[in-house]
């Protein structure tokens, strides 16, 4: 195996680009949740938390993914400064990507309301009680927001790579 190949292992760069459409997509829901009919709403809160959790399993197999395969190394024109921050800023994703649905899970639990996966469903192990889900809520809500601010700066500087240091970076994840 190439210590430092060219572009990232196709399973990393499959995972990254349909977690960044989920990711969009379960922002997108969150965001418009109380514009649907109120019978929906309990159906759209359920299929947002199965992506949701289907996020945390990608989240898992991506890191997986990245362990088991080489990554490209930086280009020659970013400093070590430069490296340190996209580094960290990587890993300020992975963390929000995880923290995020981990906030989201005891929102869903303590509504009291069963997850149902369509063909079976597991009850919540815990009573109803509306303070503490409105609590974890309005984390999970905050997580959100940092994750997608997060992920929009996360575009700016492959923009800025590409259009204006135009150092191929992006070709490292492009499919």
């Amino acid at each position: 195996m190439n210590p430092s190949p060219a572009k990232y292992a196709r399973p990393v760069i499959l995972l990254h680009w349909i977690m960044a459409l989920l990711i969009i997509g379960l922002y997108a829901i969150g965001l418009s949740v109380d514009s649907f009919d109120k019978p929906l709403r309990p159906t759209i809160v359920n299929f947002h938390a199965l992506f949701g959790l289907l996020l945390l399993l990608l989240l898992g197999l991506r890191v997986i993914a990245r362990r088991s395969n080489a990554s490209p190394v930086f280009p020659t024109s970013m400093g070590p400064l430069f490296q340190r921050a996209a580094t960290v800023g990587h890993g300020v994703l992975y963390l929000l990507m995880a923290a995020t649905p981990l906030a989201g899970i005891p929102t869903f639990l303590f509504r009291g309301r069963a997850l149902n996966f369509g063909l079976f469903a597991i009850p919540s192990p815990f009573e109803a009680n509306r303070d503490l889900a409105h609590q974890f809520g309005e984390i999970h809500e905050l997580l959100a927001h940092l994750l997608i601010a997060t992920v929009v700066a996360h575009v700016l500087v492959a923009l800025y790579h590409q259009l204006v240091l135009r150092d191929g970076i992006l070709q490292r994840i492009k499919p």
